[in-house]
């Protein structure tokens, strides 16, 4: 940009680009070109903290000069250091185009060392250049990064550090992955839920007790992200589309100018996510200084580089096979994705051999092998899990229990689904619409056949919860009736019993037990009048519905479900007081999450969810999952 023709513009033009400043209110005589200041262009920094930009000594600035310039589609006014040649700042608006026509300020450019570093879009975006990177963020009202539009892996590690130097939730959000990325990248299948379990488990508590556990000092930075060359994933293991990755990735944090003084963390996976690439998950590391070398990175999508566990560890004694068998779940662990279906056949082949000769350890033996299968089929990697299974269901005979005939009928109808589902090239809708059925029918008929088995009620549970989507409350009734009557005192009994008690509920009044209220009071919500009540079941991996309900807080009593799942008895609390800050609603809670008394109580299994009790307190709906038709009904509510 030449920024070298003297400021010549009239009058009318510098009074505009002083109003857009908000100057000319507070100096209503500085409109002439000789009266304008350095200090007042000075007095303009970036929207964003750690922008290294020149600015001049106290006793530079008086000789400081003001320079207008045209380029483009933009003119403005410039700020030089004394020489007069190397910038400092530069207010550009658009070049009026009809006469009359208004111009304000749009743009505000920052210099480093004569070159444009930075640039705020006011209102709009900020975005680093040159030197300084190539980041660029949408801005949120208070001037803050809303969301990144292009962000480079070295980029998003320095957020990272950033966010935990500075115990920042929000700004490590904006570069984790998030459920809305998951369906942008097409994920599918176990893929999908692998990562939905990274995501869920990146929240705010945990995000805290990193910071605690790493104890990174005040004036730690990013030093270096070290990590080999990206991979990519071809479309159809997992995803429907190519997944461009660093895995195993790690980042160097110095302290101060101390390069001695370091610490190294272990981002696992980086995933690009159209021009941005984030973090699955939280980082690991150790507290600063005590590096002990125990902790690594681990991948979701490399487990033989990355330590994700596709197999268990058996305590079942099996004498001789033990340390075969420890061996064989090691191997499984590190296999390669060309070697996993190899590594896996032999793995099983060893299962059933300790089944065959150990007959009080036979049924731990073949569940085991089932869940090894099943592990497989989930991740994608082993095809020819169905196969087996059909295989091993066929090998069990009657001489096992019925429990152990249901799993293996269990696995094998979802990984018969699954060989459809995941099959390459990805199956034509119609085909994929019949194995669809054919999975509805299959399960149907199983639940019928194996009601009383811990399979049996598993998949029975599933089932209301697919017919509540559909609004179909009869029917999921009928499913959760069968688990309640065979499994009444058990954990899941008791969630079916809260669920048929939800649902028939509507029209009348919701018996939902007088809980605490985290923080003190009690939450009777028989008590609560004068507006409709949403009983909100959230989890603070779903930002998307919290921000849909924060719309309508005001305009009903809403009672907040907490159904994330605090990672020790000892920490609930401090968790909980991180992951309800900010929420404008009062919460029960229970750090057992989805498996907690207040879920038990609702029969819920999954978040989000909402009731909706009118102001006479009468259930409107008892099985609300979008958030946003919550918004919409409210509004129509009268």
């Amino acid at each position: 940009m030449q920024l070298v023709q003297r400021f010549t513009i009239g009058s009318s033009y510098v009074k505009r680009i002083m109003l857009a400043l908000g100057f000319l209110a507070a100096c209503p005589t500085l409109f002439a070109q000789q009266q304008y200041k350095p200090e007042q262009i000075l007095s303009r920094v970036p929207t964003q903290a750690d922008v290294d930009v020149d600015t001049p000594t106290e006793e530079e600035t008086p000789d400081c000069k003001v320079k207008s310039f045209k380029e483009g589609a933009y003119q403005g006014v410039a700020l030089y250091k004394p020489d007069g040649v190397t910038p400092l700042r530069a207010w550009c608006a658009p070049t009026p185009t009809k006469q009359g026509e208004k111009a304000s300020v749009e743009q505000i450019r920052f210099y480093k060392n004569g070159q444009e570093v930075f640039r705020d879009v006011l209102g709009k975006e900020a975005r680093w250049l040159n030197t300084a990177g190539s980041r660029r963020g949408t801005l949120a009202a208070d001037k803050t990064i809303a969301a990144w539009t292009v962000l480079s892996p070295e980029e998003a590690t320095q957020e990272i550090v950033a966010a935990i130097v500075n115990n920042d939730y929000a700004r490590f959000q904006r570069v984790a992955l998030s459920e809305e990325d998951m369906k942008t990248l097409g994920l599918t299948g176990s893929l999908a839920a692998e990562v939905q379990k990274e995501i869920q488990s990146a929240n705010a508590a945990n995000f805290a007790t990193l910071v605690k556990t790493l104890k990174t000092p005040a004036d730690a930075h990013w030093g270096a992200f070290n990590t080999s060359l990206p991979a990519t994933i071809p479309a159809g293991n997992g995803s429907a589309n190519d997944l461009t990755l660093y895995y195993n990735a790690a980042i160097v944090v110095l302290k101060g100018d101390d390069a001695s003084q370091n610490q190294q963390l272990y981002v696992g996976d980086l995933i690009k996510v159209g021009n941005v690439w984030k973090i699955l998950g939280l980082p690991a590391g150790e507290a600063f200084g005590q590096a002990t070398g125990t902790v690594s990175a681990s991948s979701i999508f490399f487990p033989a580089v990355g330590g994700a566990s596709a197999g268990a560890e058996t305590t079942a004694d099996v004498g001789e096979f033990g340390t075969q068998l420890n061996e064989a779940f090691e191997k499984l662990d590190a296999a390669s994705p060309e070697e996993y279906a190899g590594v896996c056949d032999q793995t099983v082949e060893l299962l059933l051999n300790i089944a065959e000769n150990n007959p009080s350890e036979r049924e731990n033996m073949l569940s085991q092998a089932v869940n090894v299968i099943f592990s497989g089929v989930q991740s994608g990697l082993y095809p020819q899990g169905a196969q087996k299974l059909a295989a091993l269901e066929e090998a069990c005979g009657d001489d096992v229990s019925e429990n152990v005939k249901a799993l293996v009928k269990h696995r094998l109808i979802v990984a018969e689904f699954y060989a459809v589902a995941q099959a390459q090239p990805q199956p034509k809708q119609s085909v994929l619409q019949k194995a669809q059925e054919k999975y509805a029918d299959d399960l149907t008929a199983f639940v019928d056949e194996y009601s009383t088995t811990p399979a049996g009620a598993e998949a029975a549970m599933s089932l209301a919860l697919d017919q509540e989507y559909v609004l179909e409350n009869d029917a999921a009734i009928e499913y959760y009736q069968k688990v309640a009557q065979n499994f009444g005192d058990a954990p899941i009994g008791q969630k079916a019993t809260g669920a048929i008690a939800r649902l028939q509920s509507e029209g009348g009044k919701l018996n939902f037990p007088a809980m605490k209220y985290f923080g003190g009071g009690v939450c009777d919500v028989a008590a609560l009048t004068g507006k409709p009540t949403v009983i909100f079941c959230w989890a603070s991996w779903d930002q998307e519905s919290v921000d849909a309900v924060k719309k309508i807080a005001s305009l009903v009593n809403v009672v907040g479900v907490n159904l994330d799942s605090a990672p020790t008895a000892e920490a609930a609390n401090d968790y909980f007081k991180q992951i309800f800050a900010g929420i404008p609603w009062k919460n029960v809670c229970d750090p057992a999450g989805l498996e907690g008394a207040p879920a038990t109580a609702l029969g819920v299994q999954t978040a989000p969810w909402a009731i909706l009790i009118d102001k006479s307190g009468k259930v409107v709906r008892s099985n609300i999952v979008d958030m946003n038709e919550l918004v919409d009904i409210i509004k129509e509510l009268k």
